[in-house]
């Protein structure tokens, strides 16, 4: 699912439901605290749903010291041209928006536009319950920045930005039918640490499952093994009535002799 709204000075896109769930499963597969392949990963997906694939990462425009790639897309505006994207994905929702929004001069020295991401986590507002099987448990949310932001002071701007990503934030809850009494979204801190929670998570909840399976097994031997000593004491029962009607019979001979 995708939702975009336009503000005065920026754009937001929103993302969830398959496509993130995928994408989420393939930063999980990045082993140890691979950022770069994470952000990689994130823009390339932005790369196929914004740009239809067309954008490039291209190192040729990435100033010296820089790790990640820009990316490099057709300028719809200009035939033959092209703008490129410094993309930036952080954890806490906005809390590195003010650094990044102090560089802007510097951004936009080399870029054309800032895309300036982070993760949202639908979770119960209940500290008892997990919600883990919903197809919306992620969400993508990427701010479109371009050079006019330049002029306008920064505290203006960020407040500008956090009621924008407030409004979106409670139009995309009600778009994938989150319940507001029951759920919320909330910022993802840092993925990587999330993705090992859920890996170890996981990995308990599957030794669980083995030593519960390999107890039930137990078990089931167990009232197997019972059974059949059931058996053997309905029989041994059986045959002491047998002797015991012999052991009366036999009396009953001598008795009458």
């Amino acid at each position: 699912m995708h939702f975009s709204r336009e503000y005065d000075h920026f754009l937001i896109h929103t993302f969830w439901s398959e496509p993130i769930t995928d994408l989420i499963n393939k930063i999980k597969k990045k082993s140890g605290k691979d950022f770069t392949g994470s952000h990689d990963l994130l823009l390339e997906f932005l790369n196929n749903r914004l740009f239809h694939g067309e954008g490039e990462f291209n190192k040729e425009f990435r100033r010296k010291g820089k790790r990640y790639f820009d990316l490099k897309v057709p300028n719809k505006n200009r035939y033959g041209d092209f703008e490129i994207i410094e993309f930036k994905y952080h954890s806490s929702q906005l809390k590195y928006l003010r650094y990044e929004l102090k560089r802007r001069n510097e951004i936009f020295t080399h870029n054309d536009y800032l895309y300036f991401s982070y993760l949202l986590r639908r979770v119960s507002k209940k500290e008892d319950k997990i919600i883990n099987e919903s197809v919306c448990i992620y969400y993508l949310v990427v701010i479109i920045l371009s050079k006019n932001i330049c002029e306008i002071p920064i505290n203006e701007l960020i407040e500008e930005i956090k009621m924008g990503t407030e409004d979106i934030t409670k139009k995309v809850a009600r778009k994938s039918d989150i319940d507001e009494e029951e759920e919320e979204l909330l910022g993802v801190e840092n993925i990587i640490k999330v993705v090992d929670l859920e890996q170890k998570l996981e990995d308990q909840k599957k030794s669980y499952e083995q030593v519960l399976k390999e107890r039930e097994k137990e078990l089931k031997e167990r009232k197997k093994e019972l059974k059949e000593r059931e058996k053997e004491l309905k029989e041994e029962r059986k045959l002491r009535h047998t002797k015991e009607k012999e052991i009366e019979r036999l009396k009953d001979q001598l008795n009458n002799t």
